[in-house]
């Protein structure tokens, strides 16, 4: 059972975290586009330092009030997870050298250990966004949002992951432009977590709410 008060103190840090939470995650599909558009701002790992630190507030929460799982076990450690994944996996990837994915044997390592990546991290966003749902701190219909944005995300994920599993992409240009669709669609949906989340942490509804 978590009791959501509005008007009281949890109801503040609620209002802080996600406020905070979603200028993070607005900034980070910023710069994330930024970054695509091939500007000469480096930017380097910076989104994901950005999203990791906004997947962590939105976990622990500014105060037990502002965490979305209500720091449940589940739902927290897979948002904590998440966190510290999108923070140490460019620096996991930058690991394997240029000269890898030209040889059979280090190419198949190096794919093997993105499709691995691809998968850890989808498992604990299916965990992460249905314990937010399921928690109830999120008001309705909202609360099920990380999970439309997951969906889309998959979505536009499956054309690069069929690509690595069958060798489907035959052209290096094919490449390019389904990684900037899918970076275009991620970027879009972290946009909207981050304005929605700042849309209900600038709201105020007075009232005491018991969810189960």
């Amino acid at each position: 059972m978590v009791t959501v008060d509005e008007s009281g103190k949890a109801g503040m840090q609620r209002r802080r975290t996600w406020l905070i939470g979603g200028i993070l995650l607005v900034a980070c599909a910023l710069m994330t586009l930024v970054g695509w558009m091939g500007t000469v701002l480096s930017i380097g790992r910076l989104p994901s330092v950005l999203v990791s630190t906004a997947f962590l507030l939105f976990a622990i929460g500014i105060g037990r009030g502002g965490s979305v799982t209500a720091r449940r076990p589940l739902g927290t450690s897979a948002l904590i997870a998440l966190a510290l994944w999108h923070a140490g996996a460019p620096w996991l990837f930058d690991l394997i050298p240029d000269a890898a994915y030209d040889a059979p044997d280090s190419f198949a390592a190096a794919q093997m250990l993105t499709i691995t990546g691809v998968v850890l991290e989808l498992v604990l966003a299916i965990i992460a966004v249905t314990q937010i749902g399921r928690t109830g701190v999120v008001p309705a219909p909202w609360r099920w949002a990380p999970l439309w944005v997951l969906i889309a995300i998959i979505a536009g994920q499956l054309p690069q992951t069929a690509a690595l599993l069958g060798s489907m992409v035959t052209s290096q240009d094919a490449l390019v432009t389904m990684n900037a669709l899918f970076a275009l669609i991620n970027a879009a949906g972290v946009c909207f977590l981050g304005v929605l989340a700042i849309v209900l942490g600038t709201r105020r509804e007075p009232a005491s709410v018991v969810v189960y």
